[in-house]
């Protein structure tokens, strides 16, 4: 379960369920030579956060190891469910849920994708273009070795 939760975490930075978060600026600020005055609408596109190659390391690979506990991530570099004041309040129950679910699915069902080494569309996120197409198939359960035998 240690090693499905890193995957949860690369899956959410690769494909965050917000495609950006509004924000009104609170003051005038001046961010990177770019002037946003007070009362402007701004957008932060958590994609662009998620694949800052100053804080992830090849960012276009899925590496779940990128989540050991070495990692250490500067505030803001990681927005799944929003950051500060505003940061979901059921973050961490929607992992809990996608963990059981993920948990339960890999071990009873086996996916074929029907159209395997298709093309990948990037914007807003990066998918397959036939949204990965696939065949559910349920593994059959194995048999208990631990029956008596007669």
């Amino acid at each position: 379960m240690e090693y499905l939760s890193k995957v949860i975490d690369e899956t959410l930075r690769n494909f965050n369920p917000l495609f950006s978060i509004p924000r009104v600026a609170q003051e005038d600020i001046n961010i990177n030579d770019y002037f946003i005055p007070k009362g402007w609408k701004v957008q932060v596109w958590t994609r662009a956060v998620h694949m800052d190659p100053e804080t992830y390391v090849n960012p276009k690979d899925f590496l779940p190891s990128r989540w050991d506990d070495d990692q250490k991530l500067k505030a803001g570099s990681f927005l799944p469910f929003g950051a500060g004041s505003r940061f979901c309040p059921g973050a961490e129950f929607a992992k809990l849920q996608i963990s059981i679910f993920l948990h339960y699915f890999l071990l009873n069902y086996k996916l074929e994708q029907v159209n395997p080494g298709g093309p990948i569309v990037y914007l807003p996120y990066p998918r397959p273009a036939d949204y990965c197409l696939a065949n559910i198939i349920k593994l059959q359960p194995s048999l208990h070795l631990s029956s008596p035998s007669c």
